[in-house]
């Protein structure tokens, strides 16, 4: 009977150890991410930037960009999110990018960046051409066509562009869509296998790189 209460005592102990102690999830550098050409350092310590570079024309992009978006909606407080267009060094590729930049300096990056990706990977619409994406941003948002073409081959889209481009470079992005995190590590759906869990692992990257700014 006492070896029986001891056994029954034990177990009173470890049981609700055994439910609560889960083992973290883990992530494998090299497997599930990894670290870009040249590290960035960041604007602001305090803040983690997850940059995601993409190109309109990317299937993979247009699928992932539903998951990056939800969870845009809900991201931490200390996390900044940043698109990067990448031509992935194809002329198609600069056009997508200075159609982005002319969304942005005009105020309509949020208004027309879905319908960008609708036209192309939903009705067949290439954007291929400035007149082509003039004519589809009049008829989305009502800009006039000399506002749009000046911004469009203005110095202030030329300028991003170019300046994507070369972080595009020293990240070492060879693909899209790709994920940089803390301007540090990078990662990808490859990597992550779904779109779900490449979200894991860039949660699990933004938290890697706050411990590591606090020097844990």
């Amino acid at each position: 009977m006492r070896l029986l209460a001891r056994l029954a005592l034990t177990l009173s102990v470890l049981l609700p150890l055994a439910c609560t102690a889960a083992p973290s999830e883990e992530f494998k550098e090299g497997t599930h991410y990894g670290r870009v050409r040249e590290v960035q350092p960041p604007a602001d310590p305090k803040r983690v930037e997850v940059d995601e570079f993409f190109w309109y024309g990317c299937p993979h992009c247009f699928h992932f960009d539903p998951t990056i978006e939800a969870w845009r909606a809900h991201k931490p407080a200390d996390v900044d999110f940043v698109r990067v267009p990448n031509s992935l060094g194809r002329d198609i590729g600069i056009l997508h990018s200075k159609m982005f930049y002319t969304a942005e300096v005009l105020n309509l990056g949020e208004k027309m960046h879905k319908p960008l990706f609708s036209a192309i990977h939903e009705h067949n619409q290439m954007l291929a051409s400035p007149a082509e994406i003039q004519a589809f941003f009049t008829a989305q948002s009502g800009v006039m066509p000399d506002i749009f073409n000046s911004t469009f081959n203005g110095f202030a889209v030329a300028s991003r562009v170019n300046k994507a481009e070369a972080l595009a470079r020293s990240y070492g992005v060879a693909s899209v869509p790709t994920l940089v995190i803390g301007g540090k590590y990078t990662t990808n759906v490859g990597m992550g296998g779904t779109p779900e869990q490449t979200i894991k692992i860039v949660d699990f990257l933004i938290e890697k790189v706050r411990q590591e700014r606090k020097g844990k």
